[in-house]
């Protein structure tokens, strides 16, 4: 069931898109880093209440987009954390470092469909203990579950009221309306990489899961591969 993007659930941070296409100077990055801790600890934080968890990883992924387009790389440090530096190289002659190619490497996965009912899905492992099998669907402004798998969910305590948002109406693409509930997955798990707190809306029973915009948007990119029935994807700065 692909959806059009509803305004009432427009992106919850500002997406900032001016200055993505030069570097940025060593004080504004050094802002932007700040700033990414800051979302990165209330996205992260366990008792950060739902809404807010969402707008903090959302603006986390914003700053990862920017920093990345500034030349700076997110991975491993030697001796420390994993941290934002410099990726160095040349990206004006289109020459990455070494640093930036293993950063990229890291932060990219690749996982196949599987052939399900007619259709390719992806399999992916929902707040750590349930597994439901997605359409990818750009056109859906959300993540959408079935009925059932939210309703397993609440049963086995990964669902709980904390992470209910609410009812939304949403615009159909035939035009008619329809009102759904609104809930905050804690994670959603694809291979090797795991998103944390997305919003999804919750469909009636025996519909089909969709992986929509909220969880794509957050993407660094992604593209599918008709000819290796895969899709792959990267993350930066949310190993």
């Amino acid at each position: 069931m692909a959806m059009r993007r509803s305004a009432g659930l427009a992106v919850l941070v500002a997406i900032f898109m001016s200055g993505t296409s030069r570097a940025q100077p060593a004080g504004e990055a050094g802002q932007l880093i700040a700033q990414w801790k800051t979302s990165n600890a209330l996205c992260r934080n366990a008792a950060t209440p739902a809404l807010e968890a969402i707008a903090a990883c959302e603006q986390r992924d914003t700053y990862s987009k920017l920093l990345s387009a500034s030349n700076y790389c997110y991975g491993p440090v030697e001796g420390a954390a994993a941290g934002w530096t410099s990726c160095g190289g040349d990206p004006a002659a289109g020459k990455p470092s070494a640093k930036a190619l293993q950063d990229a490497a890291l932060a990219r996965a690749t996982e196949r469909f599987q052939r399900m009912g007619g259709v390719f899905v992806l399999p992916a492992t929902i707040n750590g203990t349930s597994t439901a099998y997605f359409i990818v669907d750009s056109g859906a402004s959300n993540v959408q579950i079935p009925e059932e798998l939210a309703e397993e969910m609440k049963r086995n305590g990964t669902l709980t009221d904390a992470d209910s948002l609410g009812q939304r109406r949403f615009t159909l693409a035939d035009g008619s309306g329809l009102q759904q509930r609104i809930v905050r997955l804690r994670s959603i798990r694809i291979g090797e990489r795991t998103m944390e707190n997305v919003m999804a809306s919750v469909s009636p029973a025996r519909s089909r899961a969709l992986l929509g915009q909220s969880f794509l948007r957050r993407l660094s990119s992604w593209k599918i591969d008709n000819v290796r029935n895969s899709i792959e994807f990267e993350f930066t700065g949310s190993f």
